[in-house]
């Protein structure tokens, strides 16, 4: 049987639904946790295809004019006690209980304003979702599929209750109004298993 490799794409499972495009490659990172190293678990975004335009008569043509990318910053704190974003590197060691903000960035390289862009980036298995997700008012999903306003709300053990970020997998963004040249920034942190 034949292993998946959840670093390569984690939006696999996705690929044939008719909702997700993957726009964006993966920053590329190194991970050391106790003698072994690893990729940087790093999201991927994906715009939601039937949303990304009201003035395109084409969905291709408005997929390829929005571009994305994903940043990944350790927070740490200085020696005033402020909180710093340090950008991750291929040389940053990174440790379980770390926490990282990442950050996705959206540009608007239509000749038109988006009237509506739905985002969407993963959460990747390395991580758990802690919160500092901006702008306020997302949708999550614990299963990549189906999506709620947050916080998400479950039966756990025969009672329903709000559902711990950590079984978080995804975060999802309505965007309205993105002008022309104009860059969107979505967010959210994560720590380290």
């Amino acid at each position: 049987m034949k292993k998946s490799n959840h670093f390569a794409n984690p939006f696999a499972a996705w690929t044939n639904h008719r909702l997700f495009h993957v726009i964006a490659g993966t920053l590329v990172g190194v991970m050391a946790v106790s003698s072994a190293s690893a990729m940087l678990p790093t999201p991927e975004p994906a715009l939601d295809n039937g949303a990304v335009m009201q003035t395109a008569n084409a969905p291709r043509a408005a997929e390829q004019a929005i571009s994305s990318r994903v940043t990944a910053q350790l927070v740490k704190t200085d020696a005033a006690g402020q909180e710093v974003l340090v950008p991750v590197t291929p040389g940053t060691r990174l440790q379980s209980g770390d926490v990282l903000e990442y950050q996705g960035f959206f540009t608007n390289n239509n000749s038109d304003r988006v009237r509506k862009m739905t985002v969407t980036i993963s959460v990747p298995e390395q991580v758990e979702l802690m919160g500092g997700v901006s702008p306020d008012f997302p949708f999550a999903s614990v299963d990549g599929n189906r999506f709620g306003r947050m916080p998400l709300r479950g039966k756990i053990d025969g009672q329903t209750q709000e559902i711990p970020l950590k079984y978080y997998r995804a975060v999802r963004w309505d965007l309205e109004g993105v002008g022309i040249n104009d860059t969107v920034m979505v967010k959210y942190r994560a720590q380290v298993k």
